[in-house]
């Protein structure tokens, strides 16, 4: 191992205790501990869900400002959004919105969840005049595949007597004709970031693969993903295009095929490429020595396309060596040398259980950062 220099910090979120940003600074504390004349550059990670907003907001890339907006349960709470200092472009970053984690789990029930306040916040950045918006797709509480949210933007969703159905997935049951909004936002730049190849339908849709996570019992299925064909069928009729299919629109319950329905224009991008580029990481590799990062768990999902896995591949292209401190790993942990991890520490051991760690995460990510440092 060649002298340390300069180290990249770039950790995503550990899930249920620290933010991606917390995760950094309690890094770079561990680091100064050990190396305190290293230049160290903070580049905290997201994908398109919970963290985006704060990640591109530490790097500069916009300013937080805040807005009323409907939660999933169409409870109106005060909601972060991003702006750039042009005030060309804004930020949504849909898990702080209508987001999963904003609920107790006694309240998770994707029948009745809507993306309303997604429409809501997307309408109030239209209104300040922007040319291009960034919507964040990842964590979401929601599966009416983006009909809350088109329902803001203009489309009229009615019944078969000619009235507006019921919110959330379970209105789609009652849906008789979509009409769109006119004219619809087509001179706006759309870019929807999400790690979600997903289609909207079937067995690898947003219904069967994610309402569960969302308090989708298996009884529940069936008529979930009926509604959900019914408004795709209902956008295909409306739009003549038949999207439903498009790998990327199952993301966010859908709400990633409403956004296409409504924003023709729009483009489905990676949500971790897209923070990685906006915030500069890869050009902060060229020189660096180190690039330390983490997540919570890792475990054979890390290898498939997760954010830690671009973070190696990133880094093993520019021949960086990378270091990692996590939660916990599961499984083999030779996995992570094959994929050019120097050392690996892990906040969970034989003396410290995981609840302890998750309580504990800031002061043990500063030790096991200095800790692996000083075994390098």
């Amino acid at each position: 191992m060649r002298a340390i220099r300069k180290i990249i910090i770039a950790p995503t979120a550990f899930k249920g205790s620290l933010t991606p940003v917390e995760a950094a600074q309690a890094m770079e504390h561990g680091v100064r501990r050990v190396l305190p004349d290293a230049e160290v550059v903070v580049l905290p990670l997201a994908d398109g869900g919970d963290g985006m907003l704060q990640c591109l907001a530490h790097a500069g890339v916009c300013t937080l400002r805040y807005h009323t907006a409907s939660d999933a349960l169409g409870r109106v709470r005060l909601a972060p959004y991003g702006i750039s200092a042009d005030g060309e472009t804004g930020f949504v970053e849909m898990a702080q919105i209508c987001g999963l984690a904003q609920l107790r789990p006694g309240e998770r029930d994707p029948r009745v969840t809507t993306t309303l306040g997604v429409g809501e916040m997307i309408s109030h950045l239209l209104a300040q005049g922007v040319r291009r918006l960034v919507i964040g797709l990842g964590g979401s509480a929601t599966n009416d595949g983006g009909a809350g949210a088109l329902s803001v933007l203009g489309w009229q969703l009615l019944d078969k007597h000619g009235q507006p159905i019921p919110s959330g997935n379970a209105g789609l049951l009652h849906l008789h004709r979509a009409i769109p909004a006119s004219p619809a936002d087509e001179g706006v730049d759309v870019v929807l970031a999400a790690d979600v190849r997903n289609p909207l339908l079937g067995k690898r849709g947003a219904t069967t693969v994610f309402a569960p996570q969302k308090g989708a019992t298996p009884q529940m299925l069936p008529e979930l993903e009926r509604a959900m064909r019914r408004w795709a069928v209902a956008v295909h009729r409306a739009t003549g295009r038949k999207i439903s299919r498009t790998p990327g629109t199952g993301a966010a319950g859908g709400l990633a095929f409403g956004l296409l329905a409504h924003f023709s224009q729009a483009q489905l991008v990676s949500g971790a490429e897209f923070v990685m580029q906006s915030i500069g990481f890869h050009n902060a590799l060229r020189d660096a020595d180190l690039v330390l990062t983490g997540e919570g768990q890792v475990d054979a999902t890390t290898l498939h396309g997760k954010l830690l896995m671009r973070v190696l591949q990133a880094a093993n292209r520019q021949g960086v060596p990378v270091a990692v401190v996590c939660g916990s790993v599961q499984g083999e942990s030779t996995m992570l040398k094959q994929h050019g991890v120097l050392a690996c520490e892990t906040l969970v051991s034989e003396r410290i259980s995981r609840e302890e760690a998750m309580r504990e995460a800031t002061v043990l990510v500063e030790e096991k950062t200095a800790k692996l440092l000083r075994h390098l």
